[in-house]
């Protein structure tokens, strides 16, 4: 007599989209099952797409340098189902857009390169300056636009002169606050409460801690999030908060290794690193109610899924290639 293992039916656990930021490349749709397996859909062609948001019914994406005449970025929304774009090239009257946020009709893209902040139509601010490392803060570089969590500011981190700047809707500057000289600050989240921002610096590899009140940030205290033992180069590239606020993942180039800290207010407790199995990870999410967490590999072409335990531990279950993979967010 015979007998066979009842194999569970796998189930679609969520809808994804990554950018693939080459030449010919754009944006795929992805769908995630139950066995952790991804599943690649319909592409949405576009000329090295760099960050990307759902506002609506609109996929909003920044890119690279999609001008025949000049090597300026742009902006332009899409049908998220179709991907007909629906608007014009934006041009976001700097280069390389590598971030972006949107809230209704309003764009905010950051442009690295040339150190400005964009706002649609047609605002920019340009930041002044350089910070001690010759290589990387030679001059301004502009590198995310986040919201307060009412959405009455945006912040921006400038790499290239350590700053975090909190602009107005219309981008006239509220504040300004530094980081350590030469941390470079990168990415940042509000805590669940939005009591304080977490930043993530490129150059240092660590989080700063603020207080946060009505657009002013107040310095608390500096979080290393490379693994002990590790004495290459520092180069933090993503930070995120769990739903629940107790959790915070930290993306780490150098070591390429996400490291997961407890949180409580402005305490973070280191819990562990976990390999991200694959080069220059850029970009991280949580997601399908955050049992997978997902992984851009930028320079090994590929996107690692993983389990996220009940600690928040990530546990890795393949790899799945893609050129150049540099954002991912919920289809929603």
């Amino acid at each position: 007599m015979h007998t066979h293992k009842s194999r569970v039916p796998k189930t679609l656990a969520c809808e994804l989209l990554i950018a693939s930021c080459v030449d010919d490349g754009g944006i795929y749709k992805y769908e995630l099952y139950s066995d952790g397996e991804l599943v690649q859909g319909k592409k949405f062609p576009m000329p090295s797409p760099m960050f990307m948001q759902i506002e609506g019914d609109k996929l909003w994406a920044t890119l690279r340098a999609p001008f025949a005449d000049s090597k300026n970025s742009a902006v332009a929304a899409y049908d998220k189902e179709s991907g007909k774009r629906i608007t014009e090239y934006i041009s976001t009257l700097g280069e390389v857009a590598c971030h972006l946020a949107v809230d209704g009709e309003d764009a905010y893209c950051a442009n690295y390169v040339t150190g400005n902040i964009f706002a649609t139509p047609d605002i920019v601010r340009t930041h002044e300056g350089h910070g001690p490392n010759p290589e990387r803060q030679e001059r301004a570089h502009v590198h995310c636009a986040f919201f307060s969590p009412d959405k009455k500011y945006v912040l921006c981190c400038d790499l290239g002169i350590d700053k975090i700047f909190v602009y107005d809707r219309r981008l006239n500057k509220i504040s300004e606050t530094s980081v350590p000289a030469g941390e470079g600050p990168r990415h940042l989240c509000f805590s669940k409460d939005g009591r304080y921002v977490y930043c993530l610096t490129e150059m240092g590899a660590s989080i700063c801690t603020y207080a946060y009140d009505d657009g002013k940030l107040s310095f608390i205290s500096q979080t290393d999030v490379k693994p002990q033992g590790f004495n290459g180069q520092g180069k933090g590239s993503a930070i995120v908060l769990s739903a629940d606020g107790k959790r915070l993942y930290a993306v780490e180039r150098g070591s390429e290794t996400v490291a997961l800290f407890d949180v409580d207010g402005e305490k973070l407790t280191l819990v562990c690193h976990c390999n991200v199995h694959g080069r220059e990870p850029r970009d991280f999410m949580l997601v399908a109610d955050e049992s997978f967490a997902i992984c851009c590999n930028q320079f090994s072409d590929d996107i690692a899924v993983f389990k996220v335990g009940e600690n928040g531990v990530l546990s890795y279950i393949n790899n799945f290639p893609l050129p150049t993979p540099i954002c991912v967010i919920k289809n929603t």
